[in-house]
Formats: structure tokens, sequence, C-alpha cells
């Protein structure tokens, strides 16, 4: 009976480890099956590129087929390196994140190329610095000596001129107009008059 009951133990006490062992093995492959499925895929990073041109604090993002100000335009990017083509005509290579140079005013087709991307920016149209009229007024102010900058008038003066002459031009219309009628009815009733004579 001692013997039965220790043969009973050693066979339990077997099956109990292979339980256990089976039991750990399973829960090691549940452990480690969402480790492997949860790390995320290696992703290249996204090559971004964009152009604009700046007036003065005014920044011009260059799209197809819009109008932007400022002749000078700059390229940021994150990629390793970019080619910049202007017309057809190659304009720049460089590495580093930020480029300036200048464009033409007038119609500008860029194209942008890397290793596996390339932009396009067709018919974009540049017009000069608009804000450089400062400048040019400065310029001409100190250079033309030959006027007076006392004989310019306010503008509420301007505009109180422009106001008078515009009530006397109303009066007159009225004023002549009332008078032809007067003498149109004048001289109707001076023709069509009858006076009735008593002797």
């Amino acid at each position: 009976m001692e013997i039965k009951k220790q043969n009973e133990k050693n066979t339990n006490g077997s099956e109990a480890v292979k339980y256990w062992a089976l039991m750990g093995l399973f829960l090691l492959l549940l452990i480690q099956t969402p480790n492997a499925a949860s790390e995320p895929p290696i992703q290249e990073k996204e090559c971004l590129i964009y152009a604009y041109t700046e007036s003065d604090v005014h920044y011009f993002l260059l799209e197809s087929n819009k109008s932007a100000f400022g002749t000078n335009m700059t390229i940021k990017h994150n990629c390793e390196y970019i080619e910049v083509f202007i017309n057809g005509t190659f304009s720049a290579y460089t590495e580093q994140e930020i480029i300036q140079f200048p464009l033409q005013v007038g119609i500008n087709n860029i194209e942008i190329f890397t290793e596996n991307y390339s932009k396009r920016i067709d018919s974009v149209f540049i017009y000069p610095d608009r804000l450089s009229w400062q400048f040019e007024y400065d310029d001409w102010k100190n250079t033309n000596n030959d006027y007076s900058f006392d004989e310019f008038i306010l503008r509420s003066k301007a505009t109180a001129a422009e106001n008078w002459a515009s009530i006397l031009s109303i009066v007159m219309v009225f004023t002549l107009t009332t008078m032809v009628y007067w003498n149109l009815i004048n001289s109707y009733v001076d023709r069509n008059f009858c006076e009735e004579v008593k002797e």
C-alpha cells in the first residue's frame, strides 16, 4: 500500500511537472507573440520640401498657377540633398536645409529633385517686391529738390473741394433747367393767350 501511494505521488508529481512546464511554455509563447507583433516597422523619413518668397514681413508660399511678391526664393527641406531647376536650367544643388537665390520677375517653372522625390511648381508669376516703393519714394524726395512738399494738400481738403464742386454743379443744372422750362412755358402762353376786349 505504501508502494502504491509512492507510485501515485511519483506519477502525480511527474504529471504536475509536465503540466507546469506546458503552462510555462504556453505563457512564454503568449508573452513573446505580442512583442514581436508590436514592433513598429522601420519607416523611411518622408522628404518634405517647400518654397516661398518674402516681401518685408509677408511670406508667399509658391504653388503652381499662383502669384507671389518678392524676387528672392527660399527653399526649406529635410531631404539628404536637392537639385533645383528654374525654367529648365540647373540652378542649385545643396545638402543644406535652407537655400536662397533670386528669381526673375514674370512666369517661372520650378522643379526640385531629390533621390526618390520630385516637386514641380509650374507657371508661378513673380511680382517685384511690392513694398520697395518706400525706398523709391525716399530716393525721389532726396533727389528732386525742385518741388516743395508744402504744396501738397490734405486728403480732407481735397474731399471737401470735390463735395463743393458736386453741390455747385447740381445747383447750376437745376437753375439752367428751370430757366429753359420757364421760357418754353412763357412762349407757349404768350402765343396762345387771348384777351377779351369790352366795348
